[in-house]
């Protein structure tokens, strides 16, 4: 009976390690610039570079040409990918791995969907004050602005697929390695013949602990490796903002829609690092409706396009690099506006990411100055597991 009792009641403290270790936050996902901002141009940058949101994230941001030292531009973010549906987020399921058999050789097959993303759509909104009627009053404008994003195909490598399968088999046949050696372990044998309960619990807790200790271990593996981008990725946003005319009147002010791609080279492909370096190219285009365009003096509304690219290193926990975007709208007199940026990103802290900007802004005077600086938090805890 006590030889019964030990089994049972170390299948049981192992086993609750094991449940334990097989589900883990993924670490260092990011809060992107919200759409709403990038709408009304307010933002470090225009173009998105690929990355995974948080929950739930804030975010501030400053123009140094606004008056006053408090910020005056504010955004809320939501991902409900996140809230929902948590016992059905493994790891295969987030990435978009699907495992079937191979029907000659029975072994396992790996293929992955381009658009498991989709499930990743950002929502976000942002109030705002800023100066966007080309008016002869020089005053900002309040902005409430309405935006969503969404990754419609992510490509990783057939390679990043199967050495997230080996990691995952290595931790499993870890773990059934140990749930077998459960009853050998010199202490709880020692433990047990002594008759004292109380050494028992010590030595199987002891046990647990170093099982603990180990797979943590493995699981670190599996972090690193999921939260590797994707080596190309099309996003797609749309955004909506309103204007506060005069304090009284709310009218609308502009729409959009604009598409990103990327491609993601992977500095430090050897090793299995938490410190993942890339360098990524980006090109951007976006269709937009003003309703407050300006023509020989007068406001109008008017289509414009944007066109532009992207040039980022990301150095882990620093990224820094350039944008370029080109906009014409589609009005007499060949209406044209660049914008030229350098940018820096700083992950200061765990999900707390500072950013600046500086460089020509968009308008007809080349030599309109941008400055911008801002501040993001990210907010969840977002788990994914990797058991059956």
């Amino acid at each position: 009976m006590k030889k019964i009792f030990t089994y049972f009641l170390a299948v049981f403290c192992i086993s609750q390690v094991a449940a334990q270790t097989t589900e883990k936050e993924a670490e260092n996902k990011a809060v992107p610039h919200s759409s709403a901002f990038k709408l009304v141009d307010v933002s470090p940058t225009l173009i998105e570079t690929p990355t995974t949101p948080k929950a739930f994230g804030l975010g501030i941001l400053q123009s140094f040409d606004q008056s006053g030292g408090w910020p005056q531009n504010y955004s809320a973010e939501f991902t409900p990918y996140w809230w929902a549906l948590p016992k059905n987020r493994d790891v295969y399921k987030f990435i978009g791995i699907r495992r079937t058999e191979d029907p000659v050789t029975k072994s396992e097959m790996y293929r992955s969907s381009p658009f498991s993303a989709l499930k990743m759509t950002n929502i976000s909104i942002a109030f705002l004050q800023k100066d966007l009627v080309p008016d002869s009053v020089d005053s900002a404008q309040k902005i409430f602005s309405a935006g969503l994003r969404t990754t419609i195909i992510r490509v990783y490598t057939g390679a990043y697929n199967e050495k997230l399968s080996t990691i995952i088999n290595e931790i499993r046949n870890f773990q059934a390695t140990r749930m077998a050696e459960r009853i050998d372990d010199p202490d709880i044998i020692a433990a047990q013949l002594s008759g004292d309960k109380e050494k028992l619990a010590q030595a199987i807790t002891r046990y647990s602990e170093k099982t603990r200790e180990e797979v943590e271990k493995m699981v670190l593996r599996i972090q690193n490796h999921i939260t590797q981008k994707p080596v190309y990725q099309w996003d797609l946003a749309a955004a909506y903002a309103s204007y506060g005319i005069a304090d009284t009147t709310w009218k609308t002010g502009r729409a959009a829609i604009w598409t990103t791609q990327s491609v993601n080279l992977l500095l430090n492909a050897q090793g299995e690092s938490s410190k993942q370096n890339y360098l990524t190219i980006s090109g951007y285009s976006r269709y937009m409706r003003d309703n407050f365009a300006l023509k020989e003096g007068g406001i109008v509304r008017s289509n414009s396009f944007d066109i532009g690219g992207k040039l980022t290193l990301e150095l882990d926990p620093i990224s820094l690099g350039i944008e370029a975007i080109h906009r014409n709208y589609e009005l007499e007199g060949d209406l044209l506006s660049q914008r030229v940026i350098g940018f820096l990103n700083y992950r200061i802290a765990k999900d707390i990411y500072l950013s600046g900007a500086f460089g020509n802004d968009f308008g007809l005077d080349k030599t309109k100055i941008m400055a911008l600086f801002g501040l993001n938090w990210g907010f969840g805890s977002e788990k994914l597991t990797f058991s059956d």
